[in-house]
């Protein structure tokens, strides 16, 4: 499902053309801009296009790449029957396979007597799999069958990575926000720009919202070959932790690395998604970091790398202050060395300052003046879920947020207080029983100091569990006759928007945990048809306060 017309696309709609990316000093050094170099830091060449010497052409006409080596692609693995596997291509499946294919093996998703049988039959070269199968074909046996996929696909694509301006948006917080304003500006300046993030993707030409999670190991590679394809000069990847953690980033380098929110540096055992995405940095790669955060400070000064700051309370390379916060928009002044412009943008809120000097970094790394990044980060207006405002005459102001976690409640409800309009603040809080009893007690006090009428119900089909949790809720209360239990979320949506005058302001927190873009921006405009909705029959009934009360209950 596309969503061509969405306020997301106000800012990033419409790729650039190849113009000006020299101009504007993308990474002078990078095989993007000269187009000379293609061997990796091992020295290897992964230069390719057209007939190589030592390919063949089959009898259909099609030409076939010489036989490559499993030992060279992955030296730390075993090998069965075989002290090398060389293979023409990676098979899409086993009964596809052709002659000297290597065929995968994944385990509870294939079949293993099956797979062999096809393998056979069909002239398989050897299989790659985790775990030995009775089979005499050679057997490359690997602990991870999706990174060794991806080591293999960045050969066999001639290094992606390494043709682009690659950018990593890692942390806790602001990741897609930051990622889209980066994007916004990068395309606003001639640059074709392909992207990931949680609310959509984008190749460079066509902007989608997959229902897939964002895309890692070997589907990744498979995206920044279509980039390159697409001729696009820099690509923006949203880092998800674990993933970090596991190594699904390990076959690809990254020559800018910008952290958002705090960075969750201690786990339970291992690197943090912070380490493990600094190892992948480039040569002459820098890091973007928030100089607020002592611990990805810390960690990153450790790392050795080339690092620039950000922030909005301390003294950093680029800061951001908020001067004003009125009407739905907020004024920022935001500093370098000694150049200071003022920037006006209805994305409001510290965090959002944030991520706004962290974008302004990345532009001024490429050498585009501050007064003209300003501008165009400006152009974007509107996130989904992210301070989405719901505006109309008459009516009450509605502002849509994901949530997450106790920080980003606490943060978002003390911005949009300070910029209510005199009237007051309702807040509807959809939990449920993943949250952590902590979190939820957290919530409860932040509700409570910062919002005139808390509204808590469940998210989408939670409400079995939603007694015992709304609870935990409760436990961080001092009032708790003041708040209202609402199990359905339609409801609880539908009795605030009764409740309001057109001075209030009501904030809806969904805190789903979306396992794609589609479902999260699907779940987005069902709030907003919902709100619309509401607003035409109270606009056809005459004044809001003529209309029936409605009656609650909890499990109505």
């Amino acid at each position: 499902m596309r969503h061509g017309t969405d306020p997301i696309d106000t800012g990033i709609a419409g790729a650039g053309n190849a113009s000006g990316v020299h101009a504007t000093g993308v990474h002078a050094n990078h095989p993007s801009a000269t187009g000379s170099d293609s061997r990796d830091s091992s020295g290897q060449d992964h230069s390719g296009g057209g007939v190589n010497p030592g390919d063949g052409v089959d009898p259909g006409g099609r030409v076939q790449s010489a036989a490559q080596s499993l030992r060279d692609l992955l030296p730390v693995s075993r090998f069965l029957t075989t002290d090398d596997l060389h293979f023409r291509s990676v098979a899409a499946s086993a009964d596809q396979a052709e002659p000297g294919d290597l065929v995968v093996y994944r385990i509870g998703r294939d079949c293993p007597s099956r797979l062999v049988a096809d393998a056979m039959a069909r002239g398989a070269a050897g299989i790659l799999t985790e775990q030995v199968l009775p089979c005499p074909l050679p057997q490359c046996i690997v602990g991870d069958v999706e990174l060794a996929m991806a080591r293999i696909k960045v050969n066999e694509h001639n290094r992606p990575d390494r043709s682009l301006l690659n950018i990593a948006v890692v942390g806790s917080a602001g990741k897609t926000s930051t990622t889209l304003l980066i994007a916004s500006l990068l395309r606003a300046n001639g640059i074709r720009t392909a992207f990931q993030s949680d609310l959509g993707s984008s190749d460079g030409v066509v902007q989608s919202t997959p229902s897939q999670s964002l895309p890692s190991g070997s589907a990744l590679i498979d995206w920044l070959a279509e980039a390159v394809d697409c001729q696009c000069q820099a690509s923006i990847i949203e880092i998800a932790e674990e993933k970090a953690r596991h190594g699904h980033y390990d076959a690809i380098e990254f020559d800018i690395v910008v952290v958002t929110g705090s960075s969750s540096c201690a786990g339970d055992f291992g690197p943090s998604g912070l380490q493990c995405v600094l190892d992948r940095l480039a040569p002459q790669g820098v890091v973007i970091a928030p100089v607020d955060d002592s611990r990805s400070m810390r960690v990153i000064r450790d790392s050795g790398s080339k690092l620039v700051t950000y922030g909005i309370r301390k003294a950093a390379d680029v800061s951001a202050k908020i001067i004003d916060q009125s009407g739905g928009m907020t004024t920022l002044l935001v500093s370098n060395d000694d150049t200071t412009v003022a920037m006006e943008t209805p994305l409001c809120g510290p965090a959002m300052a944030a991520n706004h000097a962290a974008a302004t970094l990345v532009g001024l790394l490429l050498d585009q003046p501050l007064r003209e990044i300003a501008e165009k980060l400006g152009q974007l207006r509107s996130i989904p879920g992210r301070g989405q405002r719901l505006e109309s005459f008459g009516h009450a102001t509605v502002i849509l947020e994901t949530g997450g976690s106790a920080d980003r409640v606490r943060t978002a409800l003390r911005t949009h207080r300070s910029m209510k309009s005199g009237g007051r603040l309702l807040c509807v809080m959809a939990i449920d029983e993943q949250t952590g009893t902590e979190n939820l007690a957290e919530i409860g006090a932040s509700m409570e100091r910062s919002a005139d009428v808390a509204i808590v119900t469940s998210t989408v089909g939670r409400k079995r569990q939603f007694l015992s949790t709304s609870h935990h809720v409760l436990d961080g209360v001092q009032k708790v006759a003041s708040f209202r239990l609402v199990a359905d979320r339609g409801r609880a949506l539908q009795w605030s928007l009764s409740e309001a005058d057109s001075r209030d302001t009501i904030v809806v927190f969904t805190n789903e945990r979306y396992p794609n873009a589609h479902q999260q921006r699907s779940d987005l405009e069902e709030l907003s048809r919902s709100v619309e909705q509401y607003r035409a029959e109270q606009d056809a009934n005459g004044d809001a306060s003529e209309t029936t009360p409605i009656r609650l209950s909890i499990f109505g």
